[in-house]
């Protein structure tokens, strides 16, 4: 094939990623459910589960549904699995973009991710004024 034949159809790139954005959303949001529940938190947090959760659910929905964006940018003539696979492994990832999101930046959080982060935000603040009311014994 003659490399100066290639070109993106951006409109299929950006309904592409579109795809990915809301599917990697709902995914998180499923799995919200399991990440955000007290067994969760007290037993299989510290486990490093999270991550093989998410691209397992991930691959799952996309070769489920047959979504293979790498063939959908590529302009292919059919999906195939393994593009399925790392659709789904951009799924998980972005699920985990969305939770930053939501979390760090919005502040939207449940009350199980409130509870849980409650002590190391109240011992952060404390730290902070004890460290400014030392700077400002300092300066007189």
């Amino acid at each position: 094939m003659d490399p100066n034949l290639f070109h993106l159809d951006w409109e299929r790139v950006i309904e592409a990623l579109a795809t990915i954005i809301v599917i990697a959303f709902l995914v998180e949001r499923a799995l919200s459910l399991v990440f955000e529940s007290r067994l969760y938190q007290k037993y299989a947090k510290e486990k490093g589960f999270k991550e093989f959760i998410s691209l397992g659910i991930g691959v799952l929905v996309c070769v489920v549904w047959d979504f293979d964006a790498v063939s959908m940018v590529l302009l292919t003539d059919s999906t195939h699995w393994y593009g399925a696979v790392i659709t789904g492994a951009v799924v998980a990832g972005g699920s985990k973009a969305s939770i930053k999101l939501f979390r760090d930046v919005m502040k939207i959080r449940s009350t199980v991710e409130d509870e849980r982060l409650r002590p190391k935000e109240e011992a952060r603040k404390a730290a902070n004024a004890a460290a400014g009311r030392q700077n400002e014994g300092g300066q007189s």
